[in-house]
């Protein structure tokens, strides 16, 4: 049975299509906050430390996981009209979780899902609509994990208004670095991430520093996010170690530049999810625990996250779609786990 087929037999699968009378205008010419991205750029790291990326991180670079766009408006109708770079998506991976848009209405945590929009599947061009409740309320745009974005343009009801967003409760941003999981996949929506997550649940700005198969543990990395704004930083690139050998050698090192610049930055560092630890899951705990340690030591504010406690105990085994990348219950339970120590890390 053909795509097109269920979408005749089932309208709730088609997609929502835009209509006219909305005024549109590109969001970086309007009082809407994009946050979680470079200023000025859909890429979440800036051009000269793109310019020292490796040929495989590279390309995440411009993947806009944790990118949001925040503004309130009193218009009953939201277009939306956004160009990707690619549209390819990934074959384990939703594409709505790849290529597209989730939206939410309210502040804090008392936020609502509201709805979600993607381009057609393996197209670049998402030209949709969502409706609102026509009241003065804040809508936040998370945008795509795993796809990159060229234009975002918003389309209003004439005579509506488009205003700058409340600041967030936690700001500067809880900057987030780490492995695939980090930076998404597989989740099913764009705003269910753990990273997403536990910020929504904390009212946190945050960045997503979550680069597939791509964060090394390096220096120039290391240094980089020394010199960020935060309020936390979450140490969670474990996965993307190829060795224990290799976690032992970059782990403890990478986190003494940002401690060496931020002393009095609250850290949660994690060790990977579902681990086994039989084998060698087990020295990589070690490791990082060590790393923990030694930053307890010397007066560091950091706390210790177990992988081995991010999913859960009973049915763990259906919170991942290839044994390693956690699904949409996967991410709610690491988010349920992580929590409490970030919360901790912020408030006291």
């Amino acid at each position: 049975m053909t795509a097109a087929r269920l979408d005749v037999l089932d309208a709730n699968l088609k997609a929502v299509p835009l209509e006219d009378g909305l005024r549109f205008a590109d969001v970086r010419r309007t009082a809407a906050r994009i946050c979680g991205l470079v200023p000025g750029e859909y890429a979440r790291l800036p051009a000269p430390q793109r310019a020292m990326a490796s040929e495989k991180l590279l390309p995440l670079t411009t993947n806009t996981s944790g990118g949001r766009v925040r503004f309130r408006t009193n218009s009953r109708r939201l277009g939306l009209r956004m160009q990707i770079t690619s549209g390819a998506g990934l074959p384990h991976m939703a594409y709505a979780g790849c290529a597209g848009v989730d939206c939410y209405l309210g502040d804090g945590p008392g936020a609502r899902y509201c709805a979600t929009r993607w381009p057609p599947l393996g197209e670049r061009l998402l030209s949709s609509e969502i409706p609102l409740t026509g009241e003065l309320e804040t809508v936040t745009l998370y945008l795509p994990l795993y796809d990159g974005v060229e234009l975002l343009e918003l389309g209003l009801e004439p005579g509506a208004e488009l205003l700058a967003p409340p600041p967030y409760a936690v700001e500067p941003p809880v900057v987030f670095y780490g492995s695939s999981i980090t930076q998404g996949a597989c989740a099913g929506r764009t705003s269910n991430t753990y990273c997403a997550l536990v910020s929504r649940w904390l009212d946190s700005d945050y960045l997503c520093l979550g680069f597939s198969g791509s964060a090394k543990g390096e220096r120039w990395m290391a240094e980089y996010i020394a010199g960020l704004s935060m309020s936390c930083f979450v140490y969670d690139y474990d996965h993307n170690a190829p060795s224990p050998e290799a976690l032992r050698q970059t782990h403890r090192p990478f986190l003494e530049v940002i401690l060496d610049k931020n002393p009095r930055l609250p850290v949660v560092a994690l060790s990977r999810p579902n681990p086994d630890l039989r084998g060698e899951d087990a020295e990589r705990r070690e490791i990082i625990q060590e790393s923990c340690q030694w930053a307890a030591s010397r007066g560091a504010r950091i706390w210790f996250v177990d992988g081995d406690a991010l999913l859960g105990d009973q049915g763990r085994d259906s919170c991942t779609v290839d044994g390693i990348h956690p699904n949409d219950l996967g991410f709610w339970r690491m988010a349920e786990a992580v929590y409490p120590s970030l919360r901790k890390a912020l408030f006291g």
